[in-house]
Parts: C-alpha cells; structure tokens; sequence
C-alpha cells in the first residue's frame, strides 16, 4: 500500500509540475495550462497526499491508521518534517484549486506551487534523516533532482501531445511539431545533467563511499541497478530522438514521409515515458527500503 500510495503521488505531482514547467523552455509553443485537468492533478494530489500521510503516520507509530488519535496526529503535523512538509504540499495545491477557479491559470504561480508540492516529497524520503549543513544540501539535491524529473516528464507528456495533433500530418502541426522538438533538445541536456549530479551525490549522502561497493549486495542496491539501467535506456531514447527521429522529421516536411516519422517519434517518446514510469515505480519502493539492509 505504501509503495502504491508513493508512487501514485510522485507521478502526480511530478506531472502537475512538469505540465507547468513546459513553458518555460517551450515558450509559445506550450499549450496553455488547461483548468480541468491542472484541477483534476491538484485534487488527485491532495486527495492521494492524505492517505499517504495516513498510512506513513501509522508506521511511525506501529498501529493502523484508525489507531492515530489527535494528539498523535498533532505532534506529527507540528513536530515533524514530514508533517510539515504535508502541511505545506496541501497549502500549495489548495490555492492551485482556487487559481484554477480563474478564466485561465496563470502559469508562473501554477509552476511555483506545483513546485512547492513536488519539492515537499524530499522530506519523506531518505535525505531528511541527514542532519547539519550536509542534511540541509542533500534536501536542497533532492528537490532539485525531484524537479527536474517532473520537467522531463512534463516535457514528455507535452512533446506526446503536440505529435497527436500531427497526426494528419498538417503542414502547420508539423512545424509546430519539429519546432517543440528542437527546442527542447538544450534543456533536456541540461535537466540530464542536473539528474545525474544530484543523484551521484544523493546516492553518496544515503550509503557513504564505502557502501558503494557494498551496494549489489543488497536489495536496494540492485534496485537501483535496474533503475540506472532504465535511465540509460531513456537516455538512448532521448539521443536518438534529438539526433535521428528529429532531423527525420524535419526533412520529411520536403521529402514526405512524415507520417512514419511522426508515428516513429510518437513510439520512441511513449517507450521514453514508459522507462519514467517503471523508474518512479523503483523511487517509491527504493525509499521504504533500508539501503544497508542485505538481499
């Protein structure tokens, strides 16, 4: 149930995020944030939120959820990181339900608060157990790590999205098409290079140098290992998208063939997503695991 609760609001908040992300690289070319579905995302969150703090909550105590009295549940909200963490997640996705309330949302808070939300699951993973000034750099890594996972699925979502809208091969959805992809070929460099330095350095505050070798002894070290190979897999998959499928595109605009670029684009991005999916599937069952803990 934890891991499930986990990874249901990861891939949400992470979408919510990433959703609004997209403008800031796409530009014009990001569709404009629509009020039914940065809603629907917003009260899945909250609504997943609760019961994962729920469940947490109870394992803190070690009895069942309808076992938490107030007074328990006070000093958990008040005293805790993860209570306060909770506290602010559901503060920022309330007032991202009222903004959707408008004619239309406005993007800049949309990102800050969504921001705001998926940033808060540091605190209930393993970097909040690290203390002093280098507790407080490996939270600062693994927001940052956090958030430029949702821009990239964000990204994939949105990319997925403007290849549907090709698919009648239009020459006006094309260009739109092959211009979104270019465009995002500088910051997804720059969103995998921020993914790798905060998670080498995660990884090192979490096991230590001299667990690294340690690590295929253990369960969550070979979770791990599947999880690197997916990310190797996905990085394959953005390369050949950028280098191969993209060029591609662009020159069945003159030459024709465009359809099959369009479906071959379509197939590599949702093989992308798929690999994203399966990885947040290891994040959320990686941080109820003891990283020291033999196979």
């Amino acid at each position: 149930m934890a891991i499930a609760l986990r990874l249901a609001l990861y891939g949400n908040l992470m979408l919510l995020f990433g959703m609004a992300a997209y403008g800031l690289h796409a530009g014009s070319l990001a569709p404009p944030l629509r009020r039914s579905l940065t809603a629907a995302l917003a009260a899945a969150g909250l609504v997943i939120g609760v019961a994962s703090f729920a469940v947490a909550a109870a394992a803190m105590t070690g009895g069942t959820v309808g076992e938490i009295d107030r007074e328990t549940l006070n000093y958990i909200l008040q005293e805790t990181p993860s209570g306060t963490a909770f506290v602010g997640r559901s503060v920022a996705l309330v007032v991202l339900l009222a903004l959707c309330t408008m004619p239309r949302v406005p993007r800049a808070p949309a990102i800050l608060l969504s921001a705001v939300a998926l940033g808060s699951l540091a605190w209930s993973g393993h970097a909040a157990a690290s203390e002093g000034w280098p507790g407080t750099l490996h939270l600062a890594s693994d927001v940052v790590h956090l958030l430029a996972a949702g821009a990239w699925l964000g990204a994939l979502c949105a990319l997925l999205a403007i290849l549907a809208r090709s698919r009648e091969a239009a020459p006006a959805a094309l260009a739109q098409a092959g211009a979104a992809l270019v465009r995002f070929g500088a910051p997804g460099t720059g969103i995998v290079a921020l993914l790798v330095a905060t998670g080498a350095y995660n990884l090192v505050m979490i096991v230590g140098y001299d667990g690294l070798l340690a690590l295929p002894g253990t369960l969550y070290g070979r979770l791990l290992l599947a999880k690197l190979a997916l990310f190797v897999a996905m990085l394959v998959l953005a390369a050949t998208n950028r280098w191969r499928l993209t060029p591609r595109l662009e020159r069945s605009r003159t030459i024709g063939g465009s359809a099959a670029a369009v479906r071959a684009l379509r197939r590599s991005i949702r093989l992308e997503a798929g690999a994203a999916i399966a990885i947040l599937l290891l994040v959320a069952w990686l941080g109820t695991l003891d990283p020291m803990a033999a196979a």
